[in-house]
């Protein structure tokens, strides 16, 4: 079954076309990544599938149900969006971040379940429960920005350069948890610029360019000047 589907996504940020017709689909419990160069489009269309940014043209299918409303509502939906920057609370422990990712169900509490997942992902994050967010290092932040968003229990996760500013051993660790939602059913959608990160918790790419899809397909598939 296919999980999300892009189709013919147009959008446009004054005279400057960011998204020309791109085109991205990934079945239930695939890891697809989106690479390119700064400028590409990669985020632009992260945004506009999470509900952040509002199309000139095409459409966005959930499970084979049009996809529409703004981020809240997509969240609801199961469509859920880690940022670029992880912008957890620094002021706020660690739990209490957690929790806020049940913000957008309207819950006091979300479901134990949806916690203990949370924890069992990241078990480092377990031990840290009482610390403040700011007290934490990228790579924790990183973690707890994912975290939180599992217990809004995406079907369809979208993540924003993930590796960003982390160091190998932390990336070793975070490909081990992506790879831990895969197998869990959970559908990934990464934007990176890591490849060699991108290789090690994906399937199959979409490299973008100028605003348009260059190439599709395996790893193993890709071309030599992949970034164009």
């Amino acid at each position: 079954m296919t999980a999300l589907e892009i189709n013919d996504v147009r959008f446009r940020y004054d005279a400057l076309e960011a998204l020309r017709g791109v085109s991205v689909a990934a079945s239930a419990g695939e890891a697809v990544a989106i690479v390119g160069v700064n400028g590409a489009g990669k985020t632009t269309l992260l945004n506009v599938a999470a509900g952040l940014l509002r199309p000139a043209s095409g459409s966005i299918h959930a499970f084979g149900k049009p996809v529409g409303g703004g981020l809240r509502h997509r969240m609801r939906g199961g469509v859920v969006l880690v940022p670029e920057g992880r912008h957890v609370v620094t002021r706020l422990p660690v739990e209490d971040n957690v929790l806020l990712g049940a913000s957008c169900h309207g819950w006091r509490r979300p479901p134990a379940s949806a916690i203990a997942f949370a924890y069992e992902v990241f078990p480092e994050l377990d031990s840290l429960r009482t610390r403040r967010a700011g007290a934490l290092s990228g790579g924790q932040q990183q973690m707890l920005a994912i975290g939180r968003a599992l217990v809004a229990q995406p079907r369809i996760l979208l993540l924003d350069e993930p590796s960003q500013g982390l160091a190998p051993v932390v990336l070793e660790r975070l490909a081990a948890s992506l790879r831990r939602l895969r197998e869990s059913g959970i559908t990934l959608v990464v934007v990176e610029q890591n490849l060699s990160f991108a290789r090690t918790c994906t399937d199959r790419l979409y490299a973008l360019a100028a605003g348009t899809v260059r190439f599709t397909g395996t790893w193993d598939a890709a071309p030599a000047d992949l970034l164009f």
